[in-house]
């Protein structure tokens, strides 16, 4: 809104007394004509500067109280969600072989397929359990009470002086385990002498065999051995025969031997032999509990 200034009206209502009390005392001059002073009037008007006064309006803003029963509004938090974008160019990248093994996770091996084992061979006729045989020296020579465990074979050799006679004990001293022993005497002659049995295996098993013999002093030791034919075979002198010394190599105590060995074939003999490398008393053997076990195929 635009207010016209009324200073100059107010103005001249002041200066129009003093003009008529100046007029009195002053010497007498003629009054200015009333056309005269309404063109004064009009000029003043038409010269004034026209004053722009802001006017603000005051008003009264009303105070906020929640209404208790409005339902209240949810508000929602924006979320930067950033999304990861392969470029088709980095898809297409192929990854070095070396890198792609490493980072690989390592393959499972394969189990092994579950092969059954056989039962231990133990006992019976491979602990002399299984009752003797009447046994002749093959060589004629006279043998009293010479006898053979069932199941197995004997061998001997012959000097000038004679050959091995093999006997049944079963005093318990030289019995290792059960009833009964097989002896094989060496006692002045300079012989090798065994016996051998043949049993059956599974190709690519392990097997261990382990023996017991008491040997009696003799000063020509009686050396013991123990041989594998892997071919089954039954002759004590060929070369499939392989030939392992006795580990416990003792005199008249009982001494353990084992050896493990690995099947190629559904079949393989065990030999035990002495060997008195010339005459001299003493030297007995006595042998006992042969056994067999089957550890199955090695681990690859």
């Amino acid at each position: 809104m635009i207010e016209t200034n009324l200073l100059p009206w107010a103005s001249l209502l002041l200066i129009l007394p003093a003009l008529a009390c100046a007029g009195a005392n002053a010497s007498p001059t003629p009054p200015p004509t009333a056309t005269a002073a309404i063109n004064q009037l009009a000029f003043e008007i038409q010269t004034a500067t026209p004053t722009f006064t802001p006017v603000l309006a005051f008003v009264d803003v009303p105070t906020y109280t929640p209404d208790p029963n409005a339902t209240p509004t949810p508000v929602v938090t924006p979320t930067l969600v950033i999304t990861a974008t392969t470029t088709a160019e980095s898809a297409q990248t192929p990854i070095p072989a070396e890198e792609a093994a490493a980072a690989a996770p390592p393959a499972t091996p394969s189990p092994l397929p579950t092969v059954p084992l056989a039962e231990p061979l133990q006992g019976g006729a491979w602990d002399f359990e299984d009752g003797f045989e009447t046994w002749r020296n093959p060589h004629g020579d006279t043998c009293p009470a010479g006898n053979l465990a069932k199941g197995w074979t004997a061998f001997t050799t012959r000097d000038r002086y004679g050959s091995a006679c093999l006997n049944q004990t079963n005093w318990q001293a030289n019995v290792y385990s059960g009833h009964n022993a097989q002896e094989i005497t060496f006692a002045y002659v300079g012989i090798e002498a065994g016996i051998f049995k043949t049993a059956a295996t599974i190709p690519g098993h392990r097997y261990t065999i382990e023996a017991y013999m008491r040997r009696e002093f003799s000063p020509a030791k009686v050396a013991m051995s123990l041989g594998v034919d892997l071919s089954g075979g039954g002759d004590w002198q060929a070369t499939s025969v392989q030939w392992f010394p006795w580990n416990e190599d003792v005199d008249d105590a009982w001494g353990k031997t084992s050896v493990t060995i690995k099947a190629n074939g559904d079949k393989m003999t065990i030999f035990l032999k002495g060997s008195h490398p010339y005459p001299e008393p003493g030297g007995t053997l006595r042998l006992d509990a042969i056994s067999i076990v089957d550890l199955g195929p090695e681990a690859q």
